[in-house]
């Protein structure tokens, strides 16, 4: 029989399960569910229930699929209308432990993924006296998407609510309020970076942890238009009353249509992304609002934020496949022209080949874009912390799987979880990949969250280290060297502290 254990919340008490090392609550509800009138609202409390409430099963999630098991990550995806909710997973319910927290927050491409897999299972954190809690939130339209009459935000809201949730309620699960980080990867990276500069959240987290965060960069009148776009093809009245009537499953059908899966349609998206005139996606967190008032690297710069610790990076490879749809339409010899036909500077599109020698046309379009989308970020970032004089510690995964022969999306996440073992790992890092590798990303991880550092020097403008992660790992002075000059070569403006 399955031993079970019972926990404290404001809103009612909840039945967890006991395992080896930890202890796990699935599926706690942070806030209301967010249909009927409180549709496309910000989150409010949750009324709460009588008794108490089963926590051995993940919660109802806002993603309705994929539902196969295509994707590296395992993503389940369960019904129901309480998708706010989260789970916790800690090594003593003692209230006097006062643990420091890992809050977690999931990618997708702002429209997909779920906190409940395997992946994101907190055991190896408990085991170093570490409570995560790892949430959901809105996707897509749902939560991003401009709708007259509803606040926007409404993901970086729900994050919010997630986070006083835990002010309130996490001493119970042995966790200590005053010492919460949040982490994310790709779009949960991108919303901790949101996080990080909003005056809405100030206070809730005491350091951040972003793994192949985008910026978040959508201008609010993308967003306007965008959502005009939607309410057309949806055929509805683009009010909040409109919007209301519309079932959830047509309004991701809107959002699966907007991107088109022919060459026409790739083209397009990456000269999009490569010609960096855009934002890189439909939804994400916005500008413009009291969530985030103004652009989060200019605040960054200005030194918003700039008392938490912030730990970042990005693999050598996100995106690099991406392209290969492109692969038998490209000659050899021809790549830097194609850049430049899709909006590189044509510095810069001499530069690839020369960097990147052993690489296919296709692919050195896909470092194009990894480089745009996730690297180039991650130095943005760690530049505008070190014009305000902020601590900021950088690194840069390298190591190649043996399953792609690249350092891709996300084959850093099972490494710095420290769960190599588990589901669908062997996919994207090996049948073997190296624990010693884990040991010291997840070391990292959870001295940040321990101790608000990590053992390898801040990034600063006169030098630019980083940890490099690989076997064995190192610590350069410059491993983003290609993409500073890139920077500078897109945006003088933003490395001029340089």
């Amino acid at each position: 029989m399955t031993e079970t254990v019972v926990a404290g919340t404001a809103a009612g008490q909840v039945r967890g399960r006991v395992r080896e090392h930890s202890m796990a609550f699935r599926g706690i509800p942070y806030a209301a569910a967010p249909v009927g009138e409180l549709r496309f609202q910000a989150p409010v409390p949750h009324p709460g229930w009588q008794g108490v409430r089963g926590a051995l099963e993940n919660g109802p999630t806002p993603s309705l699929g994929p539902t196969t098991d295509t994707y590296s990550i395992p993503e389940p995806v369960v019904p129901g209308e309480e998708v706010l909710n989260l789970n916790v997973f800690t090594p003593t319910l003692d209230p006097g432990a006062r643990l420091p927290v890992y809050v977690w927050i999931h990618g997708g491409g702002f429209v997909g993924g779920s906190p409940g897999g395997e992946w994101f299972d907190g055991g190896s954190f408990a085991g170093h006296g570490v409570v995560t809690v790892a949430i959901t939130y809105r996707l897509g339209f749902e939560g991003y998407g401009d709708v007259p009459g509803a606040p926007g935000n409404r993901a970086l809201r729900d994050a919010i609510a997630a986070l006083e949730w835990v002010a309130e309620n996490i001493s119970g699960f042995g966790g200590d309020p005053d010492r919460v980080t949040i982490g994310g990867q790709s779009a949960g990276g991108s919303a901790v970076l949101a996080l990080l500069a909003s005056p809405a959240a100030r206070g809730l987290f005491r350091s951040v942890v972003c793994h192949s965060g985008p910026l978040p960069d959508i201008p609010s009148a993308r967003a306007r238009r965008v959502g005009a776009e939607m309410a057309r093809a949806v055929g509805v009245e683009h009010s909040l009353a409109g919007w209301r009537e519309v079932p959830r499953g047509q309004v991701v059908a809107a959002e699966r249509s907007r991107a088109g899966a022919d060459l026409v349609s790739a083209v397009r998206d990456l000269h999009r992304v490569l010609a960096g005139r855009d934002a890189i996606t439909d939804f994400g967190p916005v500008i413009g609002d009291e969530v985030l008032p103004a652009d989060p690297v200019a605040a960054i710069a200005g030194g918003v934020g700039g008392d938490v610790p912030l730990l970042l990076g990005a693999t050598s490879h996100e995106f690099n496949p991406i392209t290969a749809v492109v692969e038998r339409y490209l000659a050899s010899g021809v790549a830097g022209a194609v850049l430049i036909g899709l909006g590189v500077p044509p510095v810069l599109a001499r530069a690839y080949p020369r960097a990147y020698p052993d690489f296919s046309p296709a692919e050195l379009l896909g470092q194009a874009v990894t480089d745009r989308v996730f690297r180039m970020p991650a130095v943005r970032v760690a530049q505008a912390r070190a014009v305000a004089g902020s601590p900021a510690w950088l690194w840069d995964f390298r190591w190649r799987s043996p399953v792609t022969d690249r350092a891709v999306h996300c084959v850093d996440l099972p490494f710095a979880w420290h769960r190599l073992g588990v589901d669908r790992v062997a996919r994207i890092a090996g049948e073997h990949p190296p624990t010693e590798l884990a040991e010291e990303l997840h070391g990292a991880v959870v001295q940040l969250v321990h101790e608000g550092r990590v053992d390898w020097p801040v990034f600063t403008a006169t030098e630019p280290v980083a940890k490099v992660w690989d076997t064995p790992s190192w610590v350069g002075r410059d491993p983003y060297r290609f993409e500073r000059i890139a920077l500078e070569q897109l945006a003088p403006a933003v490395t001029a502290a340089d």
